[in-house]
């Protein structure tokens, strides 16, 4: 057993000395933020058998903006879709490298969905 305790240990370690954050804020075509918009941050494990660095997580993380449109989320190195989306506003993905223990930051600009604003005029 504690060899498990060991092992779990170290695994916990190695993951978060490799950990990167993304952060960002996301804004409509006129550069007001968006509250509430959703985040999900999706792993491409493609060449990853290839890329030492590619290890990330295959669970996908989901976080909402706050007030001021942003967001941060702690994931390990690796090649990641971000998707965002929000009510009235088309989807938006972006295909973004976390390198080891890297700060990136993205800007997200939404336009309002055609479908939507044929809808309301």
């Amino acid at each position: 057993m504690k060899r498990f305790y060991v092992a779990l240990l170290l695994l916990v370690s190695a993951v978060t000395t490799q950990a990167a954050t993304l952060s960002g804020t996301v804004r409509d075509s006129k550069g007001a933020v968006i509250a509430k918009a959703h985040v999900v941050v999706h792993w491409d494990g493609a060449g990853s058998n290839y890329l030492g660095d590619n290890v990330g997580i295959k669970e996908d993380v989901t976080v909402s903006t706050d007030p001021n449109g942003k967001f941060s989320v702690e994931r390990p190195a690796g090649f990641y879709d971000v998707f965002v989306a929000a009510t009235a506003f088309a989807p938006h993905c972006e295909k973004i490298r976390l390198k080891e223990k890297q700060s990136k930051n993205v800007e997200v600009k939404l336009t309002l969905s055609k479908i939507t604003s044929k809808e309301l005029d």
